[in-house]
């Protein structure tokens, strides 16, 4: 009798431990990360037991884009899970669990490299010379979904001329509100230009000689003659010192008549020409009005410049 009582008691043991045996446990985490835009049973919690494989695949919501994350309490989270899954469960741990977007590091490196290659595609300067960017610092590392570390846009100001100090706002991320990223640096431009190798006096006309090419850090002064023939055969507008190079501003294409040039007046009509010499008042071009003095009689008439040494005037 005893030996069946002692049966009995022992079967119900093994039936109580094979039922706990059979039930899943779930512990809720109360802070938890999650990849993609799906959020896991696996992703909030720790999962024991014979279904642990299938329960941790199961969907507890879809996040949208952009969303910082989300608070899921005990409750909701078994609600979820009984939609598909009927078997035994017990909970423990937290009572609810913030989930939020797992994020990876956006590397300083990666951000310098953007910044630096809209430096090149963006510069007007880029036919010019060399561009040389140094001295690049990156405001802060930002943390960004993995799926867009590596949608970074650089944005420079609308005044910016992309020499000396340069800054631009990166934007890493594709959601409505992405990381922004402040990162600076310097921009130097050498090039070959034309250089002065002799003084060359205000009004004279520049000849090779006086010129000779050299490479040159032109970012304080970035228009400047950059080839030979932009002022090799042009006159100087003020004096030309050794060592500088030359602005476009400092020469002038040699006029058509130069003042006191001995030039031919002419007259004409449909049926008579009339021509006589004189003397250029004023500089001009082709196409301009410039005072000039008729040479036999002294006197002074305003006419047009038709050709190099030939002014034009009315009867």
């Amino acid at each position: 009798m005893r030996f069946c009582v002692l049966i009995a008691c022992l079967g119900c043991v093994l039936a109580g431990v094979s039922e706990a045996a059979a039930r899943n446990a779930i512990d809720i985490k109360a802070e938890a990360a999650f990849t993609g835009r799906i959020l896991k049973l696996s992703d909030v919690a720790e999962i024991m037991g014979p279904d642990a494989g299938p329960l941790g695949e199961i969907v507890l919501a879809e996040v949208p884009g952009g969303s910082t994350g989300l608070i899921m309490s005990c409750r909701t989270v078994e609600e979820k899970i009984r939609r598909t899954y009927r078997g035994a469960l017990v909970f423990s741990g937290s009572a609810s669990v913030h989930a939020v977007p797992s994020t990876v590091e956006v590397s300083a490196e990666d951000l310098k490299r953007v910044f630096i290659g809209e430096i090149h595609r963006k510069s007007p300067w880029k036919d010019t010379g060399s561009i040389e960017i140094y001295d690049v610092r990156v405001s802060k590392i930002p943390r960004v979904l993995p799926a867009d570390a590596r949608a970074i846009q650089a944005k420079f100001s609308s005044r910016d001329d992309f020499l000396g100090f340069t800054t631009a706002t990166l934007s890493v991320g594709n959601g409505p509100s992405p990381e922004k990223v402040t990162v600076t640096g310097r921009i130097r431009l050498m090039a070959e230009i034309p250089v002065v190798a002799t003084r060359v006096a205000s009004g004279r006309i520049i000849r090779p000689g006086d010129v000779v090419v050299r490479s040159l850090d032109i970012s304080a002064l970035p228009k400047v003659c950059t080839r030979l023939d932009e002022c090799v055969g042009k006159r100087a507008r003020v004096t030309l010192r050794a060592g500088n190079p030359v602005q476009p501003s400092q020469v002038e294409r040699m006029p058509d008549v130069c003042s006191g040039e001995v030039v031919m007046i002419r007259a004409s009509t449909p049926n008579l020409v009339v021509e006589a010499r004189g003397i250029a008042v004023k500089d001009g071009y082709t196409g301009e009005h410039i005072p000039v003095k008729n040479v036999s009689s002294g006197k002074q008439v305003i006419g047009t410049i038709i050709a190099p040494s030939v002014v034009q005037v009315s009867l």
